[in-house]
């Protein structure tokens, strides 16, 4: 399409956009106004090059007269259907009643009807304060005012930007889905089933503390017996964390499920028991047990002692599960073999046995030379609701150097490039994934009790949300240098019948 395409297409639709404000409001229906408001902006950030927030939803502060607004460029716009002199006036009293030209230099008002043709500048000077820009010519704008910056705008790119946002919004399929929603009050009235990415964890009730009992001089100074060996320069101190880790060592133990606050050790594991290996490295003198909810509840700051603690013993069941915790970016990530890093797959089964790739080789396509490794990772976050706690769980990916473990320079572009191909339904599927394989256990699993990994029931919305209702438009993208690598969408999940 060219440019002259692109506006008749505006124009097209724009006309719509008037008439259906005008139809509503005719019959005392005002919610397409405040659906305007989010619509214009980023058609108003297009035509003016502005980065507009709608404050009714991003500022707790008060900006009485005001309703979107660029605060780097100074410039705000109020959004209304009443074209009248009066409504003029009074926004700009309260205007600068509120000494909003603080913040803003320029305030337009977009009627989203039709403007009046004549109002009275000399009244409107009254109330603005002086050295302040407003003219009703210039400032005081409607859709043959958009469609005149439309029209002198000489980028193809940008033109079809905005073409899209107007069809994606003024389509018959979305008038009509708003006259259902607007006179009857529901889109449908069909239920629909929610997931969320929630899963509930369980836990032991009592977590223990205790003390530590670390011979940590010992431990510096084997530390510098071999750091002299290899030639390097001897230590004076060495954190708490790591002397508990190198303390474990001595056992053969990478055990992750502890937490270190205030000079104790907590964790869920029985620190009495002395088959446990932190019960080597605790004072058994000091030894106690607290009752989970006690704790988390005493305090704000004891809830974050619980969650980090969660978090701890989640990288000990991911741990056993080949799934390590990269701390740099803070993910969970399938792990590679440090000796010789290569793809990976993971058996699972739902209705039927399937095998995932949770690792992928990354490779030039020129030359097929290995760059980088690609990891299925996942984000974290525990919240507590009511009695329950629950695991939150993010999808992402990783992409690793071809050693397979340290972030590679590439990761930036390939996840950009990543999220391009990917849509929701593939994240909801990784999703799904993770819920299962953290959640199953075989005779071939190593048990593990201290954090159990359960799902919840889905929630059910009356009525449903149609899907072209509320989805952005896809607008076209910027030029990007495009990787010369495979970025290829992983489909593995597509099948639905896996997870039955």
């Amino acid at each position: 399409m060219n440019r002259i395409d692109f506006i008749d297409k505006i124009n097209k639709y724009a006309s719509r956009f008037v008439l259906e404000v005008e139809g509503f409001n005719s019959i005392n229906q005002y919610h397409i106004n405040i659906h305007a408001e989010n619509f214009l902006i980023p058609v108003l950030n297009e035509v003016f090059d502005l980065d507009l927030e709608n404050l009714n939803i991003s500022q707790k502060k008060n900006f009485p007269s005001i309703d979107l607004a660029d605060f780097n460029n100074r410039v705000a716009f109020q959004i209304t259907a009443t074209n009248d002199q009066k409504k003029i006036k009074d926004s700009l009293e309260k205007f600068f009643k509120f000494n909003l030209d603080k913040y803003f230099d320029l305030i337009y008002f977009y009627i989203i009807t039709h403007k009046k043709e004549k109002y009275n500048q000399n009244q409107l000077n009254t109330v603005i304060n002086p050295g302040f820009t407003f003219s009703i010519t210039d400032h005081v704008i409607d859709k043959e005012n958009i469609l005149q910056k439309i029209n002198a705008i000489s980028s193809s790119s940008k033109l079809q930007t905005i073409a899209k946002l107007f069809e994606l919004e003024f389509s018959d399929v979305q008038i009509e889905l708003r006259k259902n929603k607007f006179e009857k009050g529901y889109l449908n009235t069909e239920p629909e089933d929610l997931s969320s990415n929630l899963l509930r964890i369980n836990f032991p009730h009592v977590l223990y503390k205790a003390e530590l009992n670390i011979d940590e001089q010992a431990i510096i100074d084997s530390t510098n017996d071999f750091l002299i060996s290899i030639g390097k320069r001897p230590i004076k101190k060495m954190r708490k964390g790591k002397v508990v880790k190198k303390a474990l060592k001595k056992y053969n133990s990478k055990v992750q499920d502890w937490l270190l606050h205030e000079n104790w050790i907590y964790s869920f594991t029985n620190l009495s028991d002395n088959s446990e290996t932190l019960s080597h490295i605790i004072d058994h003198g000091t030894v106690t047990s607290i009752e989970c909810k006690d704790f988390y509840e005493r305090s704000e700051e004891n809830k974050k002692v619980f969650k980090h603690l969660l978090r701890n013993t989640l990288m000990e069941l991911c741990r056993l599960k080949s799934i390590e915790w990269f701390g740099k970016k803070e993910i969970f990530r399938f792990a590679s073999d440090r000796k010789k890093p290569q793809p990976k797959q993971v058996k699972w089964k739902g209705e039927k046995e399937a095998t995932k790739t949770v690792i992928f080789k990354i490779l030039n396509k020129t030359d097929d030379h290995l760059i980088c490794f690609r990891h299925l990772a996942f984000r974290s976050s525990f919240i507590n609701i009511e009695e329950d706690w629950y695991l939150v769980i993010n999808p992402t990916w990783s992409f690793t150097n071809p050693g397979g473990y340290y972030q590679s320079r590439f990761e930036p572009s390939y996840m950009a490039g990543i999220k391009r191909l990917e849509n929701n339904n593939s994240i909801y599927n990784y999703f799904r994934f993770f819920r299962y394989y953290l959640a199953y256990n075989d005779l071939f699993t190593s048990r593990y009790d201290n954090i159990k990994v359960t799902s919840i029931d889905n929630l059910t919305l009356t009525p449903s949300l149609v899907d072209s209702a509320w989805k952005p438009v896809k607008l076209p993208e910027k030029q990007i240098i495009e990787p010369q690598v495979d970025l290829t969408p992983d489909d593995e999940l597509s099948d639905n019948t896996l997870f039955d």
